[in-house]
């Protein structure tokens, strides 16, 4: 009930789980529920669902690379063990077997000038992709280029059915190897498919997939499904295979960007990231996406004339539940760009995946996930590195998480606000500043209060006259911080920042106190 406060009511506005469904870029200047962020860096979902800062990413190197990384890979032999590998622009691929502490050459006879290869695993052996170049293969002691007369020199391709299918270079040519052989592109066991008069219209491929035992052929505005019918334990049989469906109207715009997701597959088409799953099932509209809440700001971010769709990267990880995509913007040794976080625990009622908004600090320039499902990176900022994400700190650098909620007008429209207390329930395990910022009407000048936890929980715990001491007393990591703030208006936008250097942090309640003064 609102308590009586010189003479008005003081208003209690409890926010659980505040900015659980993500960042809204496409109403930011709208009025929102708690629900719903405007703002959000460095963050992720975390075990109990609350809005979490995200880990760090630890430098794994004892002896760096002499250049910069811009691919890498996890060579998975089918006796379990595995190497990394990771190419340079300086014609060079290094191999490591111990999760990049050191490097060894294995560059053998491949010839290229841009490391930007396209890695498949196949048969035991690693397969590279570049347009304009013969696939390259190891079998664990050097490289050396597939030698083929009709070998495909495309970078769209996927190992499946115990075959390589592969895009040429003219973009409208698909190949496939003989069964379980990758040098014979040419006996009665290969072959090819035209597409040129597949497309509805003209397209080009630019990615290939597999999916419930289809082969799915990406173009830039149509995705073609290829099947046998048979569903046989080898995948397709050539001979017989047709085309089983053609969604037209959304396509995929970079092989790198697909990604297998609990069962789905998702991509980035020109009009944002995409479900493969919801296409299939509803033949939506391609503007309907799951990133549709920050569409704007997203293509933005691609079509910079600074950003080279080569550069994007991205991964998938089923251990953290995120889908990360990665636009670099590299320039010299400079690290700038965005990456982008949605999460992958479900969908919000819309159909749209939650995102976490954009990470900051290292962006990578190489991105992949390990057979154990760890997250490996590198970035032109820290030449022939490979990092690990797992701690608290990027490199013992402070990474800062912020968020900011939507304007709203407490239920109270066109009356004036007087804000009397923020407070807010953390959970932080190591010493901590938070800092509680406010805005009022639409401006973007922030007032900002600071509240201050030490290591072991003593100072600014638990306010007694808001939690039951007796369930909350003596903790050390769920704490208790109130301010109280300044400033009135009609209209309110509040939000955190928080330096995370060495510790977890979390936000698993807001709570705000205004008083409703007169019709403004």
């Amino acid at each position: 009930m609102p308590r009586s406060h010189g003479g008005a009511a003081l208003q209690h506005i409890p926010l659980a789980t505040p900015g659980f469904h993500g960042l809204n870029t496409e109403a930011a200047s709208s009025l929102l529920g708690p629900e719903w962020a405007t703002e959000l860096t460095n963050a992720v979902i975390d075990d109990s669902n609350r809005l979490a800062a995200r880990k760090g990413w630890v430098d794994q190197t004892t002896t760096p690379n002499a250049d910069p990384f811009v691919s890498g890979f996890e060579y998975r032999k089918h006796n379990g063990s595995s190497e990394i590998i990771c190419a340079t622009d300086n014609a060079t691929i290094v191999r490591s077997t111990d999760e990049g502490v050191s490097f060894s050459a294995v560059t053998g006879t491949a010839t290229f000038t841009s490391g930007k290869w396209e890695w498949l695993n196949y048969a035991d052996t690693v397969i590279g992709l570049q347009s304009g170049k013969a696939p390259i293969v190891y079998t664990g002691t050097t490289f050396s280029h597939l030698t083929d007369v009709n070998v495909p020199t495309g970078k769209a391709g996927t190992a499946f059915a115990g075959r390589l299918w592969i895009a040429d270079s003219d973009g409208i040519t698909l190949k496939w190897s003989a069964l379980l052989d990758e040098t014979d592109w040419t006996s009665a066991d290969s072959g090819s498919i035209d597409f040129k008069n597949v497309w509805p219209g003209t397209d080009t491929i630019q990615a290939v997939a597999s999916h419930n035992g289809a082969l799915v052929v990406f173009g830039a505005r149509n995705i073609i499904f290829i099947t046998d019918g048979a569903g046989s334990e080898l995948g397709i049989d050539p001979t017989q295979a047709y085309i089983a469906d053609i969604i037209s109207g959304t396509g995929c715009i970079a092989q790198e960007s697909v990604q297998a997701v609990d069962g789905d597959l998702w991509f980035l088409s020109d009009s944002g990231l995409m479900s493969l799953g919801r296409l299939i099932q509803e033949r939506s509209n391609p503007m309907q996406n799951l990133s549709s809440n920050v569409q704007s700001a997203l293509i933005a971010d691609i079509n910079l004339s600074s950003f080279d769709i080569t550069d994007l990267r991205s991964v998938y990880s089923p251990k953290d539940r995120f889908y990360l995509l990665s636009l670099p913007r590299v320039s010299g040794s400079a690290e700038v760009g965005t990456t982008w976080t949605f999460d992958t625990r479900g969908r919000l009622e819309d159909g749209t995946a939650r995102c976490l908004g954009n990470w900051t600090g290292l962006i990578p320039t190489v991105l992949w996930r390990r057979s154990n499902n760890d997250i490996f990176a590198a970035n032109y900022a820290y030449p022939g590195e490979l990092f690990k994400y797992e701690g608290q700190d990027d490199n013992d650098l402070a990474f800062l998480f912020t968020y900011r909620g939507g304007w709203t007008d407490l239920g109270a429209p066109g009356m004036l606000k007087i804000l009397k207390r923020m407070a807010g329930v953390f959970f932080a395990d190591t010493a901590t500043t938070v800092s509680f910022k406010w805005a009022w009407d639409f401006e973007e000048t922030y007032s900002t209060r600071i509240k201050e936890f030490t290591g072991d929980g003593t100072a600014g715990t638990w306010d007694i006259g808001l939690w039951d001491s007796a369930v909350w007393g003596g903790g050390t990591q769920l704490r208790e911080g109130k301010v109280v703030p300044s400033g009135n208006g009609k209209y309110i936008r509040w939000g955190l920042n928080v330096s995370i250097n060495g510790q977890e942090f979390s936000v698993q309640q807001l709570e705000l106190f205004a008083k409703i003064g007169r019709l403004s």
